[in-house]
């Protein structure tokens, strides 16, 4: 289970942080961004299936770059996002718009967490 936890959370991670590379070093608009890294992690044969982990990870990497100032909030973003991941895989199986209300809230709950903290 735990290494079951690393692979997504790995998944997860890699899509947010691709996602916001493009969009805040390449100029990318986030849609096009998400949508690339969601598509080649689509194209790519995995033995487990990651790749809607990877995609819900690029919604979150959409965030605003004046939001995230540097890559260690990337991080904790992609953590919360991957255990909320994990937990929720078998709750509103077929329901849409589950991965994108991951993204969002991991996002919302790291800067509620950090602004509580500061």
């Amino acid at each position: 289970m735990r290494i079951q936890f690393l692979y997504k959370f790995g998944a997860f991670f890699l899509g947010c942080l691709f996602c916001f590379l493009l969009h805040s070093q390449l100029g990318w608009s986030p849609v096009l961004a998400s949508a690339s890294v969601g598509l080649i992690a689509g194209l790519i044969p995995m033995r487990m299936t990651l790749q809607a982990a990877v995609y819900s990870g690029s919604f979150a990497g959409m965030c605003s770059s004046e939001l995230v100032t540097n890559y260690w909030e990337i991080l904790g973003i992609s953590l919360i996002g991957a255990i909320l991941y994990f937990y929720t895989l078998r709750i509103f199986q077929g329901f849409g718009g589950k991965l994108g209300t991951i993204a969002f809230v991991s996002v919302a709950l790291f800067f509620f967490i950090k602004g509580s903290i500061i």
